[in-house]
């Protein structure tokens, strides 16, 4: 797997539950490794790698056996690799999310406001960027676009992408303000959204002050289950991520109750195809 943040992540949950099975503190472990608690917390967060020596080490006072060792040190090394196409993008791209975005099985997005990233056209992307209030020089903007473009390949690649998005309808509606990008952006819409992995619902009007109205997340989860969900939520602020159960399981909730709210698949393509001809709201 190329995504070495959800290796690190499934390393880590790995190495808190051995500590926690041999009842001892990240003060304890650091104590006996003769390093700060801040590298353990560090390590236990998956916020830094494991140099070889230091899982060693752990893996030692853990009391872990052959085949386990042998297993974990594996994963350790999967998880120090470094590479994927977002590797050229990292002063663009500084979050963890495209990473957790590459190795991903299935994404559940709601956007009141925008389109999401993995559903826009060039031009409509061109047009987001610019309403951010500063302008961005013209080969800044064409590397956040091109990103972008290299993002929305897992939705057509052999395995797929499953992508569940959910946005109002105001967003239908600024999209045909915009004559010079809206029948593109329509097209491509109706276009991705007659595939079987990409499953696109509108929230009408007529729904009004529907349950859970808020700022866009997405719900990410991943092929083997041993890896846990991943919520992140984005507003002025940045970006925020969640895994803790019981807070994806939020989530996941106000994700099934946006869903109550919005249209059918197959009476959003209908919506769509009625913006792609001047005829939406009539």
């Amino acid at each position: 797997m190329s995504a070495s943040l959800v290796l690190r992540r499934r390393l880590a949950a790995e190495l808190r539950a051995l500590r926690i099975a041999h009842r001892l503190s990240q003060d304890d472990v650091a104590r006996e490794l003769e390093v700060s608690s801040n590298k353990i917390v560090r390590i236990e967060n998956a916020q830094s790698t494991v140099s070889t020596s230091d899982l060693k080490q752990l893996l030692l006072l853990f009391q872990v056996g052959t085949e386990d060792r042998d297993r974990l040190l594996d994963l350790g090394r999967d998880a120090r690799k470094r590479g994927g196409w977002w590797s050229a993008y990292t002063d663009l791209l500084p979050g963890p999310y495209v990473q957790l975005e590459s190795a991903a099985a299935e994404i559940r997005n709601y956007q009141p406001t925008l389109l999401p990233g993995l559903l826009q056209t060039p031009g409509y992307a061109h047009a987001t960027m610019q309403s951010f209030g500063s302008a961005l020089a013209a080969e800044e903007a064409e590397r956040r676009v091109n990103a972008r473009l290299q993002r929305q390949a897992r939705l057509t690649a052999e395995d797929p992408l499953t992508l569940h998005a959910i946005v109002d309808e105001v967003v239908l509606w600024r999209i045909a303000g915009q004559s010079q990008i809206a029948e593109e952006q329509f097209r491509h819409l109706i276009e991705m959204a007659t595939l079987d992995n990409i499953h696109l619902r509108v929230i009408p009007y007529a729904a009004g002050l529907y349950a859970s109205a808020g700022n866009s997340f997405a719900i990410l989860t991943f092929h083997d289950p041993i890896d846990p969900d991943v919520v992140m939520v984005e507003n002025r602020a940045g970006e925020r991520y969640f895994d803790a159960a019981h807070e994806v399981a939020g989530f996941h909730s106000d994700f099934r109750h946006i869903i109550n709210a919005a249209l059918s698949e197959d009476t959003t393509l209908d919506l769509l195809r009625k913006a792609l001809s001047g005829k939406m709201g009539s």
